[in-house]
């Protein structure tokens, strides 16, 4: 199938009537190809709205069934990367939700060989829908490898509420449009032979200076977490500070010693919270993020942070912070893979613990490193940071 067949078939799953598939009482459910997946059964249903379409006669909706705030949904399609390798992919749709507790947005992610290592995604979490919006177009961008084997793009709610989608299209852009990949940054990892006795700590990332995610002003990438005590990966896994101390993922378990106190900590994420909870130093520790509220406790220290949705911040971040009356007495922001589903644990929790628990007055904003430009322009900047002329 040619690359013109192949994107009309795609658009047709929302656009002809004729895909409609019927249910034994006469109701419209999913256009054919689309298809829905959930964390539990029976929490989430979808079908088609000929009521209220931003775009076009008809939208497809996903609504919650369950008041348990834990779940997530998604109505889907998957198809084959073949006729998009090498390009730049725009996933975008009009969409509208209503009483949304959680979070909901596009998705898409791009698979290659090994399905548990994707190659591109992102799911709008960091730039989320809540409570009640009105139509609006929403993008979603993404690079396709040419090792690429799948694509998969929907649309995905986490929580209770529902949200509906309309006027999908898929578009290859040029380079001048942005991707919104949260792994993006992610770096080719170094080979994970046997280390020897003397094994330095070496990072496995091809370019060290490229972020994947931050909090606060620490941000990390898979080989690089720059604390003011940084941590870097070894091939063999474990993640070493400048000051020797180690650090160990297991699954969701990190453990180790970071400032020189034993850590124990259990990452817990995929809903729309993200919960750290254990011990470092033998206090307990619990960190609570969603898309409304950051609360960070460590023995009797406790930080609680609001969302501030108003903020000027770069899309890919959350800000939460608190206020008394005109002053913004602390504050934290939370980017990138740092907001995802699938955080990456180790980065996280070490982030995290790099923040503090007690409140952090904003300063100057520490600029992400960028990668690194091969000529003078780098050098010959104003101020604002823009080229001089």
């Amino acid at each position: 199938m040619d690359f013109r067949k192949n994107l009309v078939a795609l658009l047709l799953a929302l656009a002809a009537p004729a895909a409609v598939a019927q249910s034994s009482g006469g109701a419209q459910k999913l256009p054919v190809g689309w298809y829905v997946t959930e964390s539990a059964p029976k929490r989430y249903e979808a079908g088609v709205d000929n009521s209220e379409p931003c775009e076009g006669a008809r939208s497809a909706y996903l609504r919650s069934l369950s008041l348990d705030e834990a779940g997530y949904g998604t109505f889907m399609q998957a198809f084959g990367a073949q006729d998009f390798r090498g390009k730049r992919l725009r996933f975008s749709a009009a969409a509208r939700v209503k009483d949304v507790d959680g979070w909901a947005g596009l998705w898409m992610r791009v698979e290659g060989p090994d399905p548990k290592q994707p190659l591109a995604f992102d799911n709008m979490q960091s730039r989320a829908l809540v409570g009640t919006r009105g139509c609006k177009r929403y993008e979603v961008v993404l690079d396709v490898p040419k090792e690429a084997t799948t694509i998969m793009a929907g649309l995905i709610m986490s929580g209770t509420g529902q949200a509906w989608l309309d006027g999908v299209r898929f578009d290859i852009v040029d380079n001048t449009v942005p991707v919104t990949d949260l792994l993006a940054g992610r770096p080719v990892v170094a080979s994970t032979g046997p280390a020897g006795l003397d094994e330095v700590a070496t990072p496995v990332a091809k370019n060290d200076q490229v972020p994947l995610g931050r909090v606060g002003d620490v941000w990390f990438n898979h080989g690089r977490v720059a604390a003011e005590k940084a941590y870097t990966k070894r091939a063999d896994g474990v993640w070493v500070s400048i000051l020797s101390e180690e650090i160990y993922e297991h699954g969701i378990e990190v453990t180790g010693t970071f400032g020189q106190r034993q850590l124990e900590l259990k990452v817990r994420a995929g809903t729309s919270k993200t919960l750290i909870d254990g011990t470092w130093g033998g206090e307990p520790v619990s960190i609570a993020l969603s898309p409304d509220a950051l609360t960070m406790k460590w023995g009797r220290l406790t930080r609680e942070l609001q969302r501030d949705k108003d903020a000027a911040v770069d899309s890919t971040c959350n800000r939460y912070q608190v206020n008394e009356g005109p002053r913004v007495m602390d504050q934290i922001d939370v980017c990138g893979a740092a907001l995802g589903t699938k955080p990456p644990a180790a980065q996280l929790v070490t982030a995290f613990l790099a923040n503090g628990f007690r409140r952090s007055m904003p300063a100057r904003n520490f600029p992400i490193p960028q990668p690194p430009v091969l000529s003078r322009e780098a050098l010959d900047t104003q101020r604002t940071g823009t080229p001089n002329q």
